[in-house]
């Protein structure tokens, strides 16, 4: 069930600083991922897919009407619901549920379940914006989500750290993880602009 209309650009504007500060405490934990730094990179940890969380819930407010069955609505509201669930998965990840919810769904590496997060969060936010992007006046917004996902997986899927990375390349890693920072940063200033000013 969609918000009421008068609530619906509320959560759109609340949810671009939240996308703003998604992208900057990204790219914080990045910084501050050294050894004497765990306490904050602890914290980071856990606001970080809370704040992801929020970034969607304020863009699944600007995309199409899920009422509608056209493709851009099906697969704004598939992404959506990916996207939230792997950011709650991320929560959950960094409170150290890795192993409970591991063992619920038979799975015997730790780290599949972070992997798992990455991939519901970037595929919802991918969908997302191809959603937005069929849609008149969000074409903008659509592009940027959709850039968004692209640099997210690349970051992933070369991080050294990890050991579910197809090819680990440090350098590409913090590049492409750079570049996912500021595009969150970017398309969270877009919500803040309510739709009239657009």
């Amino acid at each position: 069930m969609r918000s009421s209309p008068r609530t619906t650009p509320t959560r759109a504007r609340l949810g671009g600083p939240t996308a703003v500060l998604a992208g900057l405490c990204y790219g914080a934990a990045g910084f501050f991922d050294r050894p004497n730094t765990d306490a904050l990179v602890s914290v980071l940890s856990v606001a970080l897919p809370a704040l992801f969380l929020g970034g969607l819930l304020g863009l699944h407010a600007r995309l199409p009407d899920a009422t509608q069955t056209d493709f851009a609505s099906s697969a704004g509201s598939v992404g959506f619901v990916c996207g939230c669930f792997g950011a709650v998965l991320g929560i959950a990840g960094a409170l150290g549920l890795n192993g409970t919810i591991a063992g619920a769904l038979g799975l015997e590496e730790r780290t599949a379940i972070t992997f798992f997060h990455w991939v519901l969060l970037l595929d919802g936010l991918t969908l997302m914006g191809l959603a937005a992007s069929l849609r008149g006046g969000l074409r903008l917004l659509g592009v940027v989500v959709s850039i968004s996902g692209a640099l997210g997986w690349v970051s992933v899927l070369t991080d050294p750290a990890s050991s579910y990375v197809l090819v680990p390349v440090r350098p590409v890693h913090v590049a492409f993880a750079a570049a996912f920072c500021l595009s969150w940063v970017v398309w969270g200033a877009v919500l803040m602009v309510p739709r009239e000013n657009r």
